[in-house]
């Protein structure tokens, strides 16, 4: 278990990481009065690590080496397998991955989870639910997803993914919303062989064209289901 720990440890700290937040800046406050003693299990979820690795892969080698995919996999399986351990190894990475994390309160103030992970896993109904919000947040993290409840967000978060950050969009209009926007958004994409899908609830991602199927069925094994929008 130690080893394994450190091996850990040696990942996060490895040449691939981001700069840390400055924490001067950040006063860690949690709305949540206990959090989950038990960690996610596995059982009955058809998912396993190479799973993960073979998403990363399909969505971001165009972007990324062998090593750093390596990475992100251990990243996320261990956000799903214990999300305590995840924020305290990791704690630069959680801290960042939240949504708009660096956002100032009316008082000037940083406030933040100090355990992202584990509260997304204390507040989910169960483990299929905090394996999409986990995986959701990393990816959108590394740039492989996006997410947006209006027209205005989600093009927000096409200009800063990987595969769109460089592309050009039309404007948003009066009467956008999520799937408006991402199906103008295929519209220009298709002809460079990239799809955009999309869910229910809003979080999108864009691969490779004849890679989409794939994709999906990957992310189906937590009962995530994407198509286009």
């Amino acid at each position: 278990m130690n080893k394994i720990l450190l091996f850990i440890l040696l990942i996060g700290f490895s040449a691939h990481s981001w700069s840390q937040p400055d924490y001067s800046k950040i006063r860690f406050y949690s709305r949540i009065k206990e959090y989950k003693k038990v960690k996610p299990i596995l059982k009955g979820i058809d998912i396993q690590k190479n799973d993960i690795n073979q998403l990363i892969t399909l969505l971001g080698d165009t972007f990324y080496t062998d090593d750093e995919i390596e990475d992100m996999t251990e990243r996320v399986w261990l956000s799903f397998i214990d999300p305590k351990q995840f924020d305290y190894v990791f704690k630069d990475l959680a801290v960042r991955s939240i949504p708009n994390w660096n956002k100032k309160n009316y008082k000037g103030e940083i406030v933040i989870e100090p355990n992202p992970f584990l509260a997304l896993w204390t507040i989910a109904d169960n483990e299929k639910t905090y394996f999409q919000s986990a995986l959701g947040q990393l990816l959108t993290y590394y740039g492989f997803m996006g997410y947006g409840e209006n027209g205005k967000n989600t093009k927000k978060a096409i200009n800063k993914m990987l595969y769109t950050k460089t592309t050009k969009f039309r404007p948003i209009r009066s009467s956008d919303y999520t799937g408006s926007y991402l199906r103008s958004v295929n519209s220009v994409i298709n002809p460079k062989n990239l799809s955009v899908l999309v869910t229910t609830k809003y979080y999108f991602f864009i691969s490779k064209t004849n890679r989409k199927d794939e994709i999906s069925s990957l992310l189906k094994k937590i009962d995530w289901h994407f198509s286009l929008p």
